[in-house]
């Protein structure tokens, strides 16, 4: 999403696609052997398929709301029985990942995004946040060791949130969706960095990859010792980032977890970033860019644009509808040719691989395949997305 073309691509791609499941599955409970989860409340699915939780903890003590995003697939969201109209029954489970301080409400609607038009696998997003005036609880759960500033202590609760979510939380999504308990993924930043950092070092078992971003080691100085004596990682991916522009503890902080995650013999995964001209908080949705793409990047290939004449170009420009009534119309400017939806925003560039079938740029899995004579005006578009196929025929005009 680093161009205008490229935004609108994401946009008309995902316009294009994505169409609503209901789900009507409600869960009240869910009972575990060591603790018990309570839910308080559940809400029906919001326009993206989105499903809030409020639950109870019972090994913390409190209240958390828990935001479940679910991946686009094959142009249905999934939904969270797998039963409703035009949801389609998967061939396997998927990751999750489950973004603390609620993914500051972006993580599940840029992986929704992201997945819906093939940049990245697709991902259900947990997001964990706190109800209405308890946030002061962060302080308090992603902190492993007490703190005292100010006269005020905060801090050392971080165990505790580590059971809610392994023990707790996981169990009852994995239970309520098709989660795959092998490939789920923490994703952290500031406090929330220094936390994962921290169940990475004591438990690094307990998720397969992990975000962390601009982690607050100067608070914790002990976390870089625990990750040094810590098992060699088994592979792990580990992300770990920072914004340019951010304060010097903050900088030394990532860049001195990255040492040693990478120094010998760790054999985790691991990738840096510094994301240019970026402050603390700027850069977080090009972390979630970057990162979900790198822990999770998608199973599209490659694609070659070959330059074709003007002459050629003309033969698809004009306007096609779809069967709901939309129209998707294919314009020349100069010798580049460029495709809109009517009622969504901007145009995106159409990349020619052969004569008949374009692409848009960025790696999007979706093709526009024009039919009809080669002499002729296209008499039809089909436009393909992960294997779903729209028909549209050329409007006479």
């Amino acid at each position: 999403m680093q161009s205008r073309h490229v935004s609108n691509a994401i946009v008309l791609s995902t316009a294009l696609f994505v169409t609503v499941v209901p789900s009507t599955l409600v869960t009240t409970t869910f009972a575990q052997t060591k603790s018990k989860l309570t839910i308080l409340s559940e809400s029906d699915p919001s326009a993206d398929g989105a499903r809030q939780f409020v639950v109870h903890s019972a090994l913390v003590g409190r209240d958390y709301i828990v935001v479940v995003s679910p991946p686009p697939i094959f142009g249905s969201w999934v939904s969270a029985d797998l039963k409703a109209a035009g949801s389609k029954q998967l061939e396997q489970k998927l990751p999750a990942i489950y973004a603390l301080d609620a993914g500051y409400g972006i993580a599940g609607p840029m992986a929704q995004m992201m997945a819906g038009v093939a940049t990245m696998s697709p991902a259900y997003v947990v997001s964990v946040g706190y109800r209405e005036g308890q946030s002061n609880f962060q302080r308090t759960d992603l902190l492993h060791h007490s703190v005292t500033e100010g006269g005020v202590t905060y801090g050392g609760g971080d165990a505790k949130f580590q059971a809610f979510l392994t023990e707790e939380l996981r169990p009852f999504l994995e239970a309520k969706y098709p989660l795959d308990p092998t490939k789920a993924i923490l994703y952290g930043h500031s406090f929330g960095g220094l936390f994962a950092a921290n169940v990475l070092a004591d438990s690094p078992d307990s998720f397969d990859g992990y975000v962390i971003g601009s982690p607050s080691v100067w608070i914790d100085p002990q976390v870089l010792a625990t990750l040094a004596g810590a098992a060699k990682g088994n592979g792990h991916r580990v992300f770990v980032a920072v914004g340019e522009n951010e304060d010097l503890k903050m900088l030394d902080g990532a860049n001195q977890m990255a040492a040693t995650l990478t120094a010998s013999p760790s054999n985790f995964k691991v990738e840096r970033r510094v994301f240019a001209g970026e402050s603390h908080i700027s850069y977080y949705p090009l972390l979630t860019q970057a990162a979900f793409t790198w822990l999770l990047p998608p199973a599209g290939t490659n694609r070659t644009a070959i330059t074709l004449p003007r002459e050629a170009l003309q033969r698809i420009t004009g306007a096609y509808q779809l069967p709901d009534g939309r129209v998707v119309t294919v314009t020349l400017k100069a010798v580049k040719a460029f495709v809109e939806v009517t009622g969504m925003p901007g145009e995106s560039e159409l990349l020619a691989e052969t004569a008949q079938r374009f692409f848009l740029p960025g790696g999007y899995s979706v093709l526009f395949t024009f039919e009809g004579a080669m002499d002729a005006p296209a008499s039809s578009l089909v436009v393909n997305m992960n294997g779903t196929e729209l028909r549209a025929s050329r409007k006479v005009q």
